[in-house]
């Protein structure tokens, strides 16, 4: 159930004082100015290293899977992107139940390494940290030595974070700067950007605003079950989304790629089109799908389809 949202602001107002609106962990954005001055393509052809026109492959390690979400989210970023979400495949750091704290705790590591990797790992002054409601929305803020390059990142963050007025502020203040909203579908009070406020119960007309900001996902990458396969989501900016699921005997096929996320019926339509190709019947899929669940390890990234 989500909490009240008195109780969000009340957590809140111990990150928020009223005299200094902008103060984050102990220090303020005074002295460091909006960047508002240069756009950020010109900041970054001076700063990093070319585009990469070779697309990523599924990545084979949380290492990669982060260095692959940075890039990204600077690519994206090099475009014009100042707000992004991206989602990152927590199932490789944890793979217990839906105690959202032991969720936060396993997998913040994973958040801090795709934080410090933005700007290519370099230009990092700090990293602090802060838990900023009382479920596990924690804020993730990337100082650079020049503050025009400051990156903030809201891992887990709840739909009642976004939405409240204080973080309204807070998007306004970081003007150009990046800001990221990671692994929204894994929060508390979860939320899907391509929803487009439907998850915002009765403050939908925000929630729409707040999804439209963040609607470019700069990189995606999640294994679910669909149609009694394993599929994983891959998408890295700006290349296309594809679909991947292990054959039968664990051989990586791509099912396809879209320009956009595919929706359900369109996945489903995909696995029927490759079981009819391939002769699959249905108790054969079914069988390896049942053998997956029962041999979850979380060394085996590389093997399930990531």
């Amino acid at each position: 159930m989500a909490r009240p949202r008195s109780c969000v602001a009340a957590a809140l107002a111990t990150l928020w004082a009223a005299a200094l609106p902008h103060m984050l962990f102990g220090w303020t954005f005074a002295g460091r100015p909006q960047f508002l001055e240069g756009r950020p393509r010109a900041l970054l052809a001076a700063s990093a290293g070319p585009q990469v026109d070779v697309r990523p492959p599924l990545p084979n390690s949380t290492e990669v899977m982060c260095r692959q979400a940075a890039a990204a989210a600077m690519r994206a970023y090099q475009d014009g992107f100042t707000r992004q979400s991206v989602r990152l495949r927590l199932d490789a750091a944890f793979t217990g139940d839906d105690e959202k704290r032991a969720l936060l705790k396993a997998t913040l590591p994973l958040a801090k390494s795709f934080a410090t990797k933005l700007w290519d790992g370099e230009h990092l002054r700090g990293l602090k940290t802060s838990l900023v409601d009382e479920d596990v929305t924690t804020l993730l803020y990337r100082e650079a030595e020049s503050a025009r390059m400051d990156s903030a990142v809201l891992f887990l963050p709840s739909k009642e974070v976004v939405s409240s007025p204080k973080f309204a502020q807070f998007f306004r203040s970081m003007g150009d700067r990046l800001v990221v909203v990671a692994n929204t579908e894994n929060a508390a009070a979860d939320w899907r950007v391509e929803n487009m406020g439907a998850d915002f119960d009765d403050n939908s007309d925000v929630g729409l605003e707040i999804c439209k900001v963040f609607a470019q996902q700069s990189y995606y990458h999640q294994l679910v079950t669909i149609n009694n396969w394993q599929v994983t989501f891959f998408r890295s900016y700006p290349f296309p989304w594809e679909l991947w699921i292990e054959d039968l005997n664990y051989n990586l096929v791509k099912l396809g790629e879209s320009e956009h996320k595919p929706s359900y019926d369109q996945i489903v339509a995909w696995t029927e089109a490759y079981e009819e190709r391939a002769g699959i019947r249905a108790f054969e899929k079914v069988s390896k799908l049942l053998q997956d669940r029962q041999q979850v390890d979380p060394d085996s990234f590389a093997l399930s389809g990531s």
